[in-house]
């Protein structure tokens, strides 16, 4: 697969992407990287587990790194909100993505991980959020400004909400 469109199919005028799929899963993370690689004006992008996820394994930082080189993720990306859905960050680190972004996004403001977790015990939640939470202040910032939050959230957006709300 390529890693970015040709460039007179790069997608200038998207400053918005919405995506709804496993990140983890290296076909449709080498489809996503070629979608940002193409984006060249990207400033805020939401990434959604679907609803009939079947999580694969994790994708480490460096499949990111040998994947990615666009200059929208260094130069232009400002807002990050990614939703997962009730088995949270089983098989934890499932975080590659969100790691790399921070690492490298230079104009990243804001990275919001946004979780649901109605489906654990709250002993269970509380543990795996300490580490998730102790893991995000690790990561070097591009961004002496960048803003990492993680927050639980009532319910996650559907594929069908997405496509009304646009």
């Amino acid at each position: 697969m390529r890693r970015m469109l040709p460039k007179k199919c790069y997608l200038l005028g998207l400053q918005k992407l919405t995506l709804i799929l496993d990140h983890n899963h290296e076909a449709l993370a080498r489809l996503a990287s070629c979608l940002l690689n193409s984006s060249p004006n990207l400033k805020d992008l939401e990434i959604m587990d679907p609803l009939d996820i079947r999580y694969s394994d994790h994708l480490a930082a460096e499949f990111w790194e040998k994947h990615i080189t666009a200059g929208c993720i260094l130069n232009h990306l400002s807002v990050v909100d990614f939703y997962m859905r009730e088995t949270l960050f089983e098989g934890y680190p499932r975080t590659s993505l969100c790691q790399f972004l921070v690492m490298n996004a230079r104009a990243l403001k804001r990275m919001s991980i946004k979780y649901h977790c109605s489906l654990y015990e709250t002993e269970h939640v509380a543990t795996v959020l300490e580490a998730v939470q102790s893991e995000l202040h690790l990561w070097p910032g591009a961004s002496p400004d960048v803003l990492l939050e993680l927050s639980e959230v009532d319910c996650i957006r559907s594929i069908y909400e997405v496509w009304r709300i646009q």
